[in-house]
């Protein structure tokens, strides 16, 4: 086959997976900027008491990742050798796997809702609401385990579009809930004519409540879909649950380092909200805002990178290493250009960015500057995320863990302490450590694609 030709057809294979997943990150993203201007509205305390638990919200839903990696990765080498009956199999271990992290999450997660906000450095005025935010938000937890799995599963099986609408729907369910739960009863004038909608008041405890009832929504439907993929990967749930060692034992494989690394990563940022909350309610608020508006640049690199892990994995499991080394080798490209195009945007428009989620100066004009911090190392993270994901479709899981581990405690914490607690420059410390953090973490992982040491991993060697 023409080397060109064969370029073509790979990429546009690529992109016809990537595509839904990209819209489906930048639609829950846009949702996830009205989520928070809604509970931006409630002032900085509101804002605060939903940052203070994204680090341990992120931390569970790392692990759950890594749960999904665990299943989705055989899933996916399944499909490539053309195993069906091993797919099947997979998929049930899936769901069973998912319903036990969940409840464990569950439990974990009410028994530390009343003091892990406080341990984080929650103040006086935000603890109240940011303990609720965390017990509701947690309430769905088997639900959100099951949609993270699944989700998983269908990309693995390069069905991209099921996440992106029923997660989309989610977000969009979230956020019309939110105009019921937030608020109290107020009246409006709409077209000159008065209007009374009615509300519960629950202020950041609602903005929980409404995301909890959306991730029941989206993880039971995945859970539906994902059970029946095609009569080739259908299965019921009268059928054989019994844990099956080999399959639980592959996926502690695979899931244990992805979701090592997205535990240090996260506790890392546990660490960096304590530093961060340590600076008072306007820094909380404007690292929050910051956080929410950077996705804009790595939303992209998401979508492709599931992309490349069910490409690679399927490639791996056909025993096709050209394939395996060209999927992942276009995936990094494509998400490094688009990357250089939305850090320049979030460059440029970071004033306006952090201008939506808050009206206080103050926490508008951190946000911002925070903004024009981190878009330079937004293509290096875009990398790191995209040959994480390609690794891991090749079995070498091993590396995005350590480079996790290095890069996070090694460089983000270490200088975050020195820069805001021996230099003295506040909130904009933490984001020059995130940033040497994100640009070695994508050289490192770069390097190890590039060399191709993953192919003694997945036997293609």
């Amino acid at each position: 086959m023409d080397t060109s030709y064969a370029s073509q057809t790979r990429l546009k294979t690529l992109w016809h997976l990537s595509w839904p997943a990209i819209i489906e990150q930048v639609l829950v993203t846009m949702v996830s900027y009205a989520d928070t201007a809604m509970v931006g509205v409630l002032g900085a305390a509101g804002t605060a008491a939903v940052s203070v638990n994204a680090a341990p919200i992120w931390l569970g839903n790392g692990l759950m990742t890594g749960v999904g990696i665990g299943y989705s990765v055989q899933v996916s080498n399944a499909i490539g050798a053309g195993d069906e009956t091993r797919a099947r199999q997979v998929i049930r271990q899936g769901v069973l796997a998912a319903f036990v992290v969940g409840i464990v999450g569950l439990v974990i997660y009410q028994l530390l809702a009343g003091v892990l906000p406080g341990w984080l450095g929650a103040e006086p005025d935000v603890l109240p609401q940011a303990t609720a935010y965390l017990r509701c938000y947690t309430m769905a937890m088997p639900f959100t385990a099951c949609g993270y799995v699944f989700s998983a599963i269908l990309r693995c099986m390069g069905n991209t579009r099921a996440p992106l609408y029923f997660n989309t729907g989610a977000n969009l369910i979230n956020v019309i809930l939110n105009f019921f739960l937030i608020y109290p009863t107020r009246t409006t004038h709409l077209l000159g004519a008065t209007l009374t909608l009615p509300g519960a008041g629950l202020g950041a405890a609602g903005a929980a409540v409404a995301s909890s009832i959306a991730l029941v929504f989206s993880g039971i439907a995945l859970l539906l879909v994902g059970m029946r993929q095609g009569e080739r990967f259908r299965v019921h749930f009268r059928e054989c649950f019994r844990p099956d060692r080999s399959i639980i034992l592959q996926a502690v494989r695979l899931g244990v380092p992805s979701a090592v690394e997205r535990a240090t990563i996260n506790l890392g940022q546990i660490a960096m909200t304590a530093v961060v909350a340590s600076l008072g309610t306007v820094a909380l608020a404007a690292n929050q805002i910051a956080t929410t508006a950077e996705g804009l640049c790595y939303l992209p690199a998401y979508g492709i990178s599931y992309a490349g892990i069910a490409l690679v994995g399927q490639s791996v499991g056909a025993g096709k290493r050209e394939d395996a080394a060209a999927y992942g080798t276009l995936a990094g490209k494509l998400g490094f250009g688009i990357s250089v195009g939305t850090a320049s945007a979030l460059f440029l428009l970071a004033p306006v960015l952090a201008g939506l989620f808050n009206s206080d100066p103050q926490v508008v004009a951190q946000a911002a500057l925070m903004l024009r911090i981190v878009a330079f190392c937004e293509p290096f993270f875009a990398l790191s995320i995209i040959f994480s994901g390609t690794l891991r479709g090749a079995l070498d899981v091993r590396i995005p863990m350590v480079v996790g581990l290095v890069c996070m405690w090694g460089v983000r914490v270490i200088l975050a302490l020195v820069l805001v607690y021996g230099l003295h420059i506040g909130l904009a410390g933490v984001w020059l450590a995130m940033d040497a953090d994100l640009i070695l973490r994508g050289l490192l992982c770069t390097l190890r694609w590039r060399r191709g040491r993953w192919t003694r991993k997945c036997g293609l060697a």
